[in-house]
């Protein structure tokens, strides 16, 4: 056991796994009476021990990796455990209407985030956001809004992210935070991207990556130049996709970022499955999983496991490609990641479907869904509405498959998802051509070559022989 951490005031101790009580002195007067921890068991917390209590929140936070702006990128099962508690306990705070310092909110909104509790997050943020401006602090203030810019695309509200991140970068632009404004505009460029307006992502990656270059932060250049080898990829162009990847793998291996290597070993084992190269693509994702293994990333290895099985899948390896995807599911459901938890039953659902059971394939979609609807994913929502009008499709049943691809292109119109938007309705297409529709059909692949065009992606071949 590490010598145990004091707070600040001397009243109470940390273990190494929850705050207890210090011995008692003469001096100490704690207005808090404890059963088991400050952070845990049965709390009653008075307001007039509120800073004993923040204290002890932000130095259990701090054990746990979560110092400044900075977090770990994922949290063990046990580290989870902890996060929850000191989110209970603030949880308990904000009940009384106690006002806390805002940077500690920002804190806590970051490990409500990485626990997965989002409305807790945005509950967070919003406090932070309110106290900063009462303040006049900008700098709080621009945190605060990426944080909140962070929970929406995380819902798959992209306009509502990009007004957020906007107002964020206006004020890093006005207060002349050079660091954090390359941030912003990497966040900018990823919501670009996942609507699909490949030119502007392009361009808000480049500023950022030029920002990166200009202060020295050979990290942060690293992940600009992965986003722009994504980019290039979704554009078809997989040698520079190859050559982006490659020299951000580099730079990670330079700066000893073990993590970021294993991500971008990741990026290129995609891009080698793109290529058809399965035995290539094969061995970067196993490589990338021996590093997350290695370094304790649970969620990484999970994404890797997942991978592997898309590999195997391709190969018509059914029965390996559903044991990866059970043992990326296994990790998922452990670490409390429930969108991953999703993907994997998507993943599981689609293997089902291949094998013909549509049965198991519609349940496995359903309880993906469920599972998106609950935290709040539209963009999910509307991929599995799609796997569920591919199923109805495949029953025959072109009423409801029809009823379904029409709602997941709701949503993903309402989101600005471009490239989820032209898939709906080339599938809706399929649907018309099943009615005996051709001109319906030919419409709707119109507005699908239309939207590629736009974003700069290649167009199908097979739409090509077709005239369009």
């Amino acid at each position: 056991m590490p010598d145990p951490i004091m707070s600040p005031d001397g009243n109470f101790m940390w273990t190494g796994s929850e705050w207890i009580p210090a011995p008692p002195s003469s001096s100490q007067s704690a207005n808090v009476n404890l059963m088991d921890s400050v952070i845990g068991g049965d709390v009653n917390i008075t307001q007039n021990n509120v800073e004993d209590i923040t204290n002890a929140m932000v130095q259990a936070l701090e054990i746990l990796g979560f110092s400044g702006q900075s977090s770990p990128s994922e949290l063990e099962p046990s580290q989870k455990k902890e996060v929850e508690k000191v989110l209970e306990t603030s949880e308990q705070l904000a009940e009384q209407g106690i006002e806390i310092d805002p940077w500690t909110e920002i804190t806590l909104g970051n490990a409500a985030r990485l626990a997965g509790r989002t409305h807790s997050a945005q509950q967070h943020y919003l406090r932070a956001l309110e106290t900063f401006r009462k303040n006049g602090d900008r700098g709080g203030e621009a945190m605060a809004l990426t944080g909140l810019g962070i929970i929406a695309e995380t819902r798959g509200d992209l306009a509502e992210a990009e007004r957020l991140q906007r107002e964020s970068l206006a004020i890093r632009r006005e207060i002349g935070e050079r660091g954090n404004e390359a941030s912003v505009l990497n966040n900018l460029g990823n919501i670009a991207l996942s609507r699909g307006d490949l030119a502007e992502a392009e361009r808000l990656i480049q500023e950022s990556l030029a920002i990166k270059r200009e202060i020295g932060d050979r990290g942060g250049e690293a992940v600009s130049l992965h986003n722009l080898g994504s980019i290039a990829q979704t554009r078809g162009n997989l040698a520079e996709a190859e050559r982006l990847h490659q020299e951000g793998l580099a730079i990670l291996r330079e700066v000893g970022d073990r993590e970021g290597e294993a991500t971008a070993l990741t990026g290129l084992g995609n891009i080698a499955k793109t290529r058809g190269d399965l035995a290539e693509a094969e061995r970067l994702h196993q490589e990338s999983l021996a590093i997350k293994r290695e370094i304790g990333d649970r969620g990484g290895e999970a994404d890797s496991l997942t991978g592997l099985g898309i590999i195997a899948l391709s190969r018509g390896d059914l029965a390996e490609a559903e044991r990866l995807h059970q043992e990326s599911l296994a990790i998922k459901i452990e670490i409390g990641e429930r969108d991953g938890e999703a993907r994997s039953l998507l993943n599981l659902g689609n293997i089902a479907q291949t094998r013909g059971d549509l049965a198991e394939a519609e349940r496995l979609h359903q309880e993906s869904l469920a599972i998106k609807i609950e935290i709040g994913s539209r963009r999910g929502e509307a991929d599995s509405l799609n796997n569920l009008g591919n199923i109805a499709l495949s029953r025959g049943d072109l009423a409801k498959a029809e009823r379904l691809h029409q709602e997941s292109l709701a949503i993903k119109r309402e989101i600005g998802d471009r490239d989820g938007e032209a898939r709906s309705l080339m599938n809706l297409g399929i649907i018309a051509a099943s009615r005996g529709d051709p001109d319906e059909q030919r419409r709707l692949n119109t507005e699908v070559v239309k939207i590629h065009r736009e974003m700069g992606i290649p167009i199908a071949q097979w739409l090509i022989d077709k005239s369009y």
